[in-house]
């Protein structure tokens, strides 16, 4: 039994290691090459889009895990894809919904509606 315990401890110590947020910083890269200032703002765009899509997995992996509620679960997912919306646009967020719910079937009543 406590053989079990220290697994699943190491899994999600791993899974809140591999989750911890990238800390993109544009205005620093911007000021130091302003030529490719455009290039720059999309891939740091690109860098929080996967950032966020990896919480909303790990949040969907927990929910189907049993770690976490469904209000919990909603309102974690909620919240970053409403920050997808709103840097990426309702295109952006359906793929992103669209994707979590193929991906983790398990977590479609977590998902906000279309």
């Amino acid at each position: 039994m406590a053989f079990y315990s220290m697994i699943r401890s190491l899994l999600l110590l791993q899974l809140i290691l591999i989750a911890l947020p990238v800390d993109a910083r544009p205005e620093l890269r911007v000021e130091e090459n302003k030529e490719n200032s455009t290039e720059i703002r999309r891939d740091t765009e690109m860098i929080n889009l996967g950032r966020d899509i990896g919480w909303i997995d790990a949040t969907c992996s927990w929910f189907g895990w049993g770690h976490l509620s469904l209000e919990n679960t909603k309102t974690s997912i909620s919240v970053i894809t409403e920050e997808i919306e709103k840097e990426h646009g309702a295109d952006m967020y359906a793929w992103v919904i669209e994707r979590t719910a193929n991906r983790y079937p398990s977590c479609k009543p977590g998902l906000p509606g279309l």
